[in-house]
């Protein structure tokens, strides 16, 4: 997932009031609102993320209101308690930090407003959390790293880099956590620099930039969201170390999230791989789940959303088509 401001324009507002009626809606849904707190809506995942809430909402009926923290921890807690009062039914939260997000938790308990989140998890105890295994999702990414350089080297030895999420962000520690246990298992592989790129583009190039200039042997980079890709390659690119996929000189690169800049990098063999988390299938299981527990239909506590491995090997497969490339919905 992933995260802060990418390119194109940002959103003007940060509350977005959306009233969609929808057609074969119950007499249950009638009149719910959702609140959607998120801490940014810059990023190309996140505008998969609200489309898929637009769309699960309009087709139940309900009315959709979206705060947006533009990435402030503390503003995320006034945004949901801004919520409650506007009289929301439920809130879907995208954390900011999922420590920090605790007063905006107990304002909701205390309001008797059930809390979901997606796609990240939080560390106190809600109603549902509709999250991927982001541990999984950094360990898919490892084993892919892992292959890749043994097919390229002959063996699984080589230089790896890893440019980190932003602290506090769920999802960024914990694909962070699952990469390095895999790339551990080899021992011939070495993290020769891992550095904060802040789930930002620009963030992430002025950081490559140092890493190449310091080190001249690489074999692999994984960025832990897509927006940090486009920054490695961008990286790679001004300092003459960018060759194709299937090039001897080639440095292997997989993000995360499956935005369309990447879809089209891997299209084009710029890119080998990314992480695919769908926001937008992810987003309407959300709403779906406000529904159930609205009919007082049993919901597990925790549901995990499946990610799908997309690479230059497999993007046109039928296994990619089944999972969806959700960035050509946009």
């Amino acid at each position: 997932m992933t995260s802060r401001p990418w390119f194109g324009a940002l959103f003007a507002v940060s509350v977005v009031i959306l009233g969609l009626v929808g057609c074969g809606r119950s007499e249950d849904d009638a009149g719910i609102t959702i609140g959607y707190s998120t801490y940014t809506l810059s990023n190309p995942f996140f505008s998969g993320m609200l489309k898929g809430l637009q769309q699960g909402t309009q087709e139940r009926g309900y009315k959709l209101v979206t705060a947006n923290a533009n990435g402030d921890p503390a503003q995320q807690v006034t945004d949901m308690q801004n919520l409650i009062s506007r009289g929301v039914d439920y809130i879907l939260l995208t954390p900011a930090d999922g420590k920090a997000i605790a007063p905006g938790i107990a304002a909701s308990d205390a309001a008797g407003v059930p809390v979901i989140s997606v796609p990240d998890r939080v560390d106190q105890p809600i109603a549902v959390s509709v999250a991927m295994d982001e541990v999984d999702t950094g360990k898919k990414a490892g084993e892919f790293v892992t292959a890749a350089i043994a097919k390229k080297n002959g063996q699984p030895v080589g230089n790896v880099v890893q440019i980190e999420g932003v602290t506090g962000i769920p999802s960024a520690m914990a694909r962070k956590e699952g990469f390095r246990s895999v790339i551990a298992q080899s021992p011939g592989l070495k993290i020769v620099a891992s550095q904060d790129g802040g789930f930002d583009t620009d963030q992430s190039y002025k950081v490559m930039v140092d890493i190449l200039q310091a080190n001249p042997k690489i074999d692999a980079v994984f960025a832990t969201n897509d927006a940090e890709a486009i920054g490695v390659t961008a990286a790679l690119k001004s300092q003459g170390r960018y060759f194709p996929v299937g090039h001897p000189e080639h440095i292997i690169l997989i993000g995360a999230d499956g935005s369309k800049p990447v879809i089209e990098a891997i299209r084009g063999g710029v890119q080998d791989a990314t992480m695919s988390l769908n926001p937008i299938k992810s987003a309407k299981k959300a709403v779906e789940v406000v529904a159930d527990l609205q009919a007082g239909r049993q919901v597990s506590k925790e549901i995990i959303w499946p990610t799908q491995l997309i690479t230059t090997e497999n993007i046109k497969s039928p296994e990619v088509a089944a999972y969806g490339i959700w960035s050509d919905e946009l």
